[in-house]
């Protein structure tokens, strides 16, 4: 049974409670339709990722691979597996005694397509850059597991990664969220979902309250395992306010046409959010979290990349307005005439150059918020 996801009040701040749209009420399709579905699209998506990766320089494969066994946020009983892209001679340091800043990363794909090898460029960067361990999360997908587990394995891995913190050689109070698309979200959803979980089992590590200070809403002197502090969000193309429909989405782009096509947005929505009222959840919709959650949850620094022929363009940016006026640092760019996950484009013969233009300049803002002392 998932974890019981608190209603959101509707009484605090822009983030009321809104009616689901007539438009949303369509019937949905069966479970093992949308799963035969899933199976194709994943199969294309793989086939045009591995056309990604043929120029060079090449994505890295991840260093090492680990799986663990979790039951600590949803109550389910799993295995989850994580890729890790470390810096040279990170063996031989952590030996030495020195801890890595993290960057934990979602892929994208509509909570329904992908894997986590598909940022390897991305991975890539970093690593090199900003000479982090990179970590990206091979979180379940619907319509096989629908809302919330995506977002809970999120939580599970980053509780996992400080609780191992020693062994692994990271620092658990510099971590970065990073992610594409639904990983995106991801990185807005996963800080919230987080709060709530050290919220309501914070008499395990001690009795006191939580303190409102801390950036992201975590406690770095509770007793018990050291829990996860972000100090930096860089979300691609993020998917924010569930609550909208396709259609008016569609229709706020410039170039309807250049989206993604419905029968894509479709299964995502039915195999992610089968039950209607979970989009109004913040853990779907950050937009949907009242303002002292996400004053609370969400780091000071956040970075976020917009596409200008993207139906998610102008939820970004309502969002990133929102962020602002709750007093943090958010860098917004908006890349001109490039369609969702531009930087992911098949074409075998070359890299975008756009997409190592602001790579680059994101492995420069996640340097600056991971070793600012």
């Amino acid at each position: 049974m998932s974890t019981q996801i608190r209603p959101v009040p509707s009484n605090e701040g822009p983030s009321k409670t809104i009616p689901i749209p007539a438009n949303h009420q369509r019937k949905p399709h069966p479970r093992w339709w949308l799963s035969a579905q899933a199976n194709v699209w994943r199969f294309l998506g793989q086939v045009g990722l591995y056309f990604h990766s043929i120029p060079t320089p090449s994505p890295k494969e991840p260093s090492f691979l680990r799986k663990f066994p979790t039951t600590v946020v949803s109550g389910q009983a799993t295995m989850l597996h994580l890729a890790f892209y470390v810096p040279d001679g990170y063996q031989s340091q952590i030996q030495q005694g020195r801890k890595y800043p993290l960057v934990v990363n979602m892929h994208g794909g509509g909570f329904t397509l992908g894997t986590a090898k598909d940022d390897g460029r991305w991975a890539t960067m970093v690593v090199k850059q900003v000479e982090a361990v990179f970590v990206s999360v091979e979180y379940r997908l619907a319509p096989e597991y629908p809302f919330p587990t995506a977002v809970e394995d999120g939580v599970e891995a980053l509780l996992h990664l400080a609780a191992n913190a020693d062994e692994l050689g990271l620092n658990p109070h510099k971590m970065a969220l990073t992610g594409f698309s639904a990983g995106g979200n991801m990185a807005f959803t996963m800080p919230l979902r987080l709060r709530t979980h050290i919220q309501s089992t914070r008499n395990e590590y001690q009795s006191k309250p939580m303190e409102a200070s801390q950036s992201n809403g975590t406690d770095r002197t509770l007793s018990g395992p050291p829990l996860p502090e972000i100090v930096s969000i860089i979300a691609w193309y993020p998917s924010l306010d569930n609550r909208l429909t396709r259609d008016e989405r569609r229709a706020s782009c410039v170039r309807p046409g250049k989206t993604l096509p419905p029968i894509l947005t479709s299964l995502f929505d039915e195999s992610y959010l089968p039950e209607l009222e979970n989009r109004m959840s913040p853990y779907a919709s950050p937009a949907a979290a009242t303002d002292a959650d996400l004053t609370a949850a969400i780091p000071e620094g956040v970075a976020m990349y917009l596409c200008e022929w993207d139906m998610l363009l102008q939820e970004g940016e309502v969002f990133a307005e929102r962020l602002k006026g709750l007093g943090k640092r958010v860098h917004l760019v908006i890349i001109k005439e490039k369609r969702h996950g531009f930087d992911k484009s098949p074409y075998p013969f070359s890299v975008d150059p756009e997409a190592t233009l602001h790579y680059t300049e994101a492995c420069t803002i996640l340097k600056d918020a991971l070793f600012d002392s």
